[in-house]
């Protein structure tokens, strides 16, 4: 299994989601001058969004492809005012160097106009419904077969 590392941000009241979504940008991509960053940024009114949302209160973002799995959540209301449960500390490494992935919370009925705005704004940043788990393995197979996938469970069977 793989590791997963979790944050849980501060949102609303204590921050906007604008706000918000930078601490997490910051967290997931350290040098502000780097492509992961400049990418995070690209996608930041749709990640607001979310946020306002508060889909990302059961949903993480997801990412992935470089390391550890890292899942922030947002916390909302007076445990966000409060710090109860709150954890913004620097990650060790920089989960958003080299080829990684992400997968933004969204709610159920939010989720066609966000997959529709994130494909124009990014090749990396994918939404799925809050509840929906992230179907990252898929994600790599395919990447690593270059289209191909396997069909583990006829593979395997005897």
């Amino acid at each position: 299994m793989a590791t997963v590392i979790t944050r849980h941000v501060a949102s609303t009241p204590h921050r906007t989601p604008g706000e918000t979504w930078e601490v997490i940008a910051s967290l997931l991509a350290p040098d502000s001058s780097s492509a992961a960053r400049a990418e995070l940024k690209k996608v930041a009114g749709v990640a607001a969004s979310s946020i306002a949302s508060e889909a990302p209160a059961d949903g993480a973002f997801v990412v992935y492809g470089n390391g550890p799995q890292v899942r922030v959540y947002c916390i909302f209301g007076e445990d966000a005012v409060s710090g109860d449960g709150v954890n913004e500390d620097a990650l060790r490494d920089d989960p958003a160097d080299g080829d990684w992935r992400m997968s933004m919370p969204c709610l159920p009925e939010d989720l066609d106009w966000t997959q529709k705005k994130l494909k124009e704004l990014s090749k990396r940043v994918t939404a799925r419904a809050t509840g929906e788990a992230v179907d990252y393995e898929k994600t790599k197979a395919a990447k690593a077969s270059d289209g191909l996938v396997i069909n583990i469970k006829e593979f395997l069977k005897r």
